[in-house]
């Protein structure tokens, strides 16, 4: 009975307590009226917004107190209160405010060493902001910060604030210190890699003699933290899975004079590839693999190989379908035998098809000049390396300054396939003088719609006039006739040049028409007629060039094969581009000039180091007479100067009659250069290089012996106009009579 009694009456209570609370619930009072009072320069509409409470919300207390912590976390106001007034079933909520005052302006003082403006980039408090008094140890920190990694530890700043009208003057005052570099970085516990070894991936560098230029010898903690990591990268991709790296030591150098840093290393074992086991949906080893992977057994285990083998594998499955491809590699590492044993787990994932190919952010070019260089279509098999060249083959356009390409799983084995672009500049319009170590002062005008409509198109036209040369040209280009395989080209040009013992006008055009036979090779004919006219000359100038007096036509077709594999041809990092052509002048075509040219014509780029990018360039030529007749000057090859070998006058190689160029029938021209970004966000390019070749006559044999060669050194900027070059040439086998040309400069394009 007495425990019946006791249930019925804590049931009693547990229902009277849900009642009240219920009651409670019900009865909460709703927010009729919020009110703002305090603030000065933040409207009332903006801490309105702030509150997680507004009118005609049940006024809930924990609502009131998070709106309390959000308004203080604006940084804007020192002081936040909440009040409540209930009436009947209203609320009335009173938000009271108190702001900090403004900055009007900051001042750093006692600075001599560091800039100001370098001092204010890192504070957090600026002119015209709150003073919210909690940022000023921050901005204290970040001060000494900018000292330390100059090299001044002992720096001291303090903080003074100054109360104006309307607001305050934040004082910083610095107490600048000795400048303290660091005199040695010791590597300890080191010992299969040698401190200087260690030392080379470090961004922390000791002080050196040219420490004045650049930061070098300076201690920065963020950069001392980076340092442990790639030191922990470097012996991982040495084999030493186990390798640990500790917090350095800093202090006084023990000689007394700069910085001394200890970095312990514990390197462990170094391990080799062991076995490899392929589990998962693997049924043994793997069916399908774009290349042999690059880490065997046997090999030291190298963390870098390793990643470039599992991509390698999962890029194989994904060009069969499976998109979503992935493999997981299981370690088992035997720290006795220095064996790493691998399981690589494969997740296959379902074959998958696109549904959908979306394309934005192209505000200008149409879909279709996207579309048409994709490698994949609506409804077919998913492949990467159909992707991937894809992305490669729309960013060769040139059209885009960034390129996305990426798929989307949308289930049921679809994926859908997004292309985003950022249009750059297509086209450009520009007006100006330059001086040309060829052609001397030239005005330039130049338009180039790259983009013509926006239906890959390509307009030029060019006008340069001054000097000792004029060129007047317009062409225009359709490189996917009616999107096919097809290309069309035609040009109109006339041009004046002023040579030492002659001037020559050339005026004519040629239409050109190309064939696609798959995404690397091409097939070309291209109709050219042009009239010459050779006056102007000089009393001492050469035989062949006196017989050249007056006009001649000629009238050719010319047959070419192309290669191109550049990854971007406009600036490329990697590939060969390959050109072989013939081109047959008069008989039937008319024309005075009758003969057949011979040229083949290779450049073969490819990364050095990083981004030094290494070019070797070869060009050979032949043309021959036939009828009996002389080749016309006109058509003859020359050498020498900026776009051949330079540290050369400009056509001074090759056969000379009293000094002076009368050209040649056999050519060969080699170019070596590697190139570096000095300023990457201007596309300014350091550029090094060695030039060979020469040119023969007719009755000349052709002899290695007889390379001419310079070598030197050029800085080039891909200009809106253009691209410019400033390189200086060095003949390296001068001969008496020759002079060097110094630095030469143009507007024009690469090989």
């Amino acid at each position: 009975m007495n425990r019946a009694r006791s249930i019925i009456t804590i049931t009693f209570i547990l229902l009277a307590a849900g009642l009240l609370l219920a009651t409670h619930a019900v009865a909460a009072p709703v927010i009729r009226e919020i009110r703002v009072e305090g603030n000065q320069r933040v409207d009332a509409a903006s801490i309105e917004r702030t509150l997680s409470l507004a009118v005609g919300d049940p006024l809930v207390d924990v609502l009131v107190t998070r709106s309390v912590k959000d308004l203080y976390r604006l940084g804007t106001f020192s002081r936040v209160s909440i009040d409540e007034e209930v009436a009947g079933e209203g609320a009335i909520l009173t938000v009271r405010v108190e702001e900090y005052p403004m900055v009007r302006r900051v001042v750093i003082s006692g600075n001599h060493e560091v800039a100001e403006i370098d001092l204010k980039k890192v504070l957090k408090l600026k002119a015209f902001s709150f003073a919210d008094l909690s940022a000023i140890p921050g901005d204290i920190e970040a001060i000494k910060g900018v000292y330390r990694t100059s090299g001044y530890h002992g720096t001291t700043v303090t903080s003074r604030l100054e109360e104006v009208e309307k607001g305050v003057i934040v004082n910083y005052l610095v107490e600048e210190s000795e400048k303290t570099l660091i005199r040695e970085v010791d590597i300890i516990g080191n010992r299969t890699l040698d401190d200087h070894e260690v030392r080379k991936v470090m961004q922390t560098k000791e002080i050196g003699p040219l420490s004045f230029m650049s930061d070098a010898g300076g201690y920065d903690d963020l950069l001392v933290s980076d340092d442990l990591t790639r030191i922990q990268l470097l012996y991982m991709e040495k084999g030493f899975l186990d390798i640990v790296v500790h917090e350095p030591e800093v202090g006084l150098h023990p000689d007394g004079d700069g910085l001394y840093i200890s970095v312990k290393v514990e390197e462990g074992p170094q391990y080799s590839l062991g076995s490899v086991r392929y589990t998962g949906d693997w049924d043994g080893p793997p069916e399908f693999t774009r290349a042999e992977p690059e880490l065997k057994m046997g090999d030291t285990f190298a963390r870098s190989l390793l990643f470039k083998d599992l991509k390698m594998y999962a890029d194989s499955y994904r060009d069969q379908g499976y998109a979503w491809a992935r493999i997981e590699p299981l370690f088992n590492r035997d720290p006795a035998a220095g064996v790493v044993n691998l399981d690589l787990v494969l997740d296959r994932g379902p074959l998958v098809h696109i549904r959908w190919i979306h394309v934005s952010g192209n505000m200008k070019t149409r879909d279709y000049v996207l579309r048409r260089e994709m490698r994949l279509i609506e409804g077919d098999l998913y492949s990467q390396k159909k992707l991937d060249d894809s992305k490669r083959f729309i960013r060769g356009l040139g059209f885009f300054s960034n390129v996305e390409v990426r798929p989307t799983d949308v289930g049921n084995g679809l994926a859908d396939i997004y292309i985003t672009v950022e249009e750059g500049m297509a086209g450009s319009l520009s007006a100006g003088a330059a001086f040309s170590s060829v052609s001397g002062l030239v005005g330039t005008l130049q338009l180039s719609l790259g983009n013509f409509s926006g239906r890959g198109q390509r307009l030029n036209l060019n006008l340069e006039a001054g000097g000792d040369s004029s060129t007047y040209s317009i062409s225009f280009s359709e490189p996917r006739l009616f999107s096919g395989v097809f290309s069309l080209g035609v040009e109109l040009f006339s041009q004046t040049n002023e040579y030492s013992q002659y001037s020559q006008d050339s005026r004519g055009g040629s239409v050109r028409l190309g064939y696609r036979l798959n995404d690397f090779s091409s097939l070309s004919a291209r109709y050219k007629y042009v009239n010459y006219d050779v006056y102007d000359i000089a009393l001492d100038a050469s035989v062949l060039i006196i017989e050249q007096e007056g006009d001649s036509t000629t009238s050719s077709i010319r047959l070419g094969y192309n290669y191109d594999t550049r990854d971007f041809p406009m600036d490329p990092r990697e590939g060969l581009k390959l050109s072989l052509s013939t081109e047959f002048a008069g008989g039937p075509l008319g024309g005075t000039n009758d003969f057949v040219r011979y040229q083949a014509e290779g450049s073969l780029y490819n990364p050095i180091v990083g981004d030094l990018i290494g070019l070797a360039h070869l060009e050979l030529g032949v043309v021959e007479s036939y009828g009996g007749g002389e080749i016309p000057v006109t058509e003859r090859f020359f050498m020498g100067g900026l776009y051949t070998i330079r540290g050369f006058e400009y056509r001074k190689v090759g056969p000379l009659e009293d000094g002076e160029p009368v050209g040649g029938t056999k050519s060969i021209l080699m170019n070596l250069e590697a190139t570096y970004p000095l300023i990457k966000d201007a596309n300014i390019k350091g550029v090094l290089f060695l030039d060979g070749g020469n040119v023969w006559s007719e009755d000349d044999k052709v002899e290695m012996r007889d390379l001419r060669f310079g070598a030197g050194f050029g800085f080039r900027w891909s200009a809106p106009i253009g691209l410019l070059r400033l390189e200086w040439g060095f003949n390296l086998d001068p001969k008496p009579d020759e002079e060097q040309p110094g630095w030469e400069f143009s507007i024009g394009t690469l090989f």
